[in-house]
């Protein structure tokens, strides 16, 4: 069994308790407009070129698919991921995103952290979305248990529920994305409505999960009071919930997204005081901590 990962990252402060490994597997059932890993997004191998390193040698216009030039151009809609192109830079101006590598093998990169976790920390599988590689996320979580390694998942919540009851055993906390309350603006901004969604997030709260609920705020797509309402609605309805994470919008992601040929996205970044009324105006309403 193999997955394709997109990158492991040591040191992580920001996804679950503690310091964390996250490893971030390739493919997404959704398309969120925000996305701040747009290279996780697509489940093939894909280049990602850096402008501002590429010394226009011409090394990389070997490229068999024609999707690099001469002088350094990088047409994204042709990379095939076959990685030519970065074997052949002599300055690393792009880089391979996508590995295929076994369980075992992801295991034997992530060992070496282990003593940082300190009884608090572990490993977050995370994407893209984890479970759309359900057979290697769920080996992957089982080998770190077996190693003693507290496994958090990150998950967009759109995935068929016998993924969630693979890995459920594997799993000390779900960080569990809501988007957007109304269904039709969530297919609209995402490319799926959240009615699969919803509807994993009650059965996971039923099966006794903690659950961390991560709500992102884009402004101009879901800074709304009926967006806010519906967030602490299931709060209160739903024991699971220990917490709330309030992710504001922020542009890392459209440096990604030009290394990938993609236009950038349209959102503006909010202001602090912005971002302190949505917390106020969310804490007021929550029956559990909304955190920053």
């Amino acid at each position: 069994m193999q997955g394709l990962v997109s990158d492991i990252l040591s040191f992580s402060v920001n996804d679950g308790p503690g310091i964390r490994t996250s490893v971030f597997l390739k493919g997404c059932p959704l398309r969120c407009r925000w996305c701040h890993n747009p290279e996780a997004q697509r489940p093939v191998p894909q280049a990602m070129v850096q402008p501002f390193r590429c010394l226009r040698c011409g090394a990389c216009s070997v490229c068999p698919s024609g999707a690099r030039g001469s002088r350094g151009e990088y047409d994204a809609s042709r990379c095939t991921g076959c990685g030519l192109c970065v074997s052949l830079c002599p300055v690393e101006a792009c880089r391979l995103s996508g590995t295929w590598m076994t369980p075992e093998e992801a295991l034997d990169r992530i060992l070496p952290d282990k003593p940082f976790f300190r009884g608090r920390g572990g490993v977050t599988l995370t994407g893209g979305e984890p479970l759309a590689q359900p057979d290697f996320a769920r080996a992957l979580a089982s080998l770190l248990r077996g190693q003693g390694i507290d496994v958090v998942l990150e998950t967009c919540g759109h995935a068929p529920w016998e993924a969630f009851e693979g890995i459920l055993p594997s799993i000390s906390r779900f960080l569990y994305d809501w988007k957007v309350t109304d269904a039709e603006a969530h297919r609209r901004w995402t490319g799926a409505d959240n009615r699969l969604i919803r509807e994993n997030l009650c059965r996971l709260s039923d099966s006794g999960a903690e659950i961390v609920l991560r709500c992102p705020l884009i402004p101009g797509v879901n800074d709304c009071e009926a967006h806010f309402e519906g967030i602490a609605r299931l709060t209160r309805e739903l024991p699971g919930i220990r917490q709330v994470d309030l992710l504001p919008y922020h542009a890392l992601g459209n440096d990604k997204r030009a290394q990938l040929g993609l236009s950038k996205d349209s959102f503006a970044v909010p202001d602090q005081e912005t971002v302190r009324g949505w917390h106020s105006a969310l804490s007021a309403l929550c029956s559990v901590p909304v955190c920053l």
